[in-house]
């Protein structure tokens, strides 16, 4: 009977999820991404080639996930905000994943610029011209928050519930004070 290709490259791309967040690219054993999918190794090089695109698949997969989960609600950012802090909370490795991505593979593939551009173009659409803030620096500073919480200082770090929810209103509320002047509010 024929391996499932689907099923294992599947597989893979969670085991390898786990290893770069927890490892980085630098850090992370292609012998151990194979042994947790249950995969034989010579298959992740022919489905994915190098560890290097196995790395940049991972990240703009879960990038484009992300992206995809987070409902968009252009005309009240604070709740955009909120949501996408949810999404990060609720799986810490996500962000773990992507600051090692800044840290060792920082340039754009061209999937993820035409995701960010199509997302830009929606949010400008809803937008004033006018504003303070660019579109792509206030959308950017919104996905950045979702690091807050992981860039503590260890000291500050929150551990407990309702830590984590008072940091989530905070986001919520600096989300709020930085498009107050989009939707017309005084600052």
């Amino acid at each position: 009977m024929p391996r499932d290709a689907t099923e294992t490259k599947r597989r893979v791309l969670e085991a390898a999820y786990r290893e770069f967040a927890a490892y980085g690219l630098a850090g992370a054993r292609v012998d151990r991404i194979a042994a947790n999918a249950e995969a034989n190794k010579r298959a992740i090089y022919d489905y994915f080639g190098s560890k290097e695109e196995l790395f940049d698949t991972v990240v703009v997969e879960r990038l484009l996930t992300g992206m995809e989960t987070v409902p968009e609600t252009w005309d009240d950012l604070a709740r955009f905000a909120g949501a996408v802090f949810d999404y990060y909370a609720s799986d810490p490795d996500r962000a773990r994943l992507t600051l090692w991505r800044q840290l060792e593979r920082p340039e754009p593939t061209a999937r993820e610029l035409e995701s960010f551009g199509a997302k830009l173009a929606e949010m400008r659409a809803a937008r004033p011209t006018d504003e303070a803030i660019d579109t792509a620096d206030l959308y950017a500073l919104i996905w950045t928050l979702h690091h807050t919480a992981i860039l503590y200082p260890g000291a500050l770090r929150p551990t407990a519930e309702s830590d984590q929810a008072r940091l989530r209103a905070a986001v919520v509320a600096a989300v709020g004070r930085l498009s107050a002047p989009w939707r017309g509010e005084a600052d």
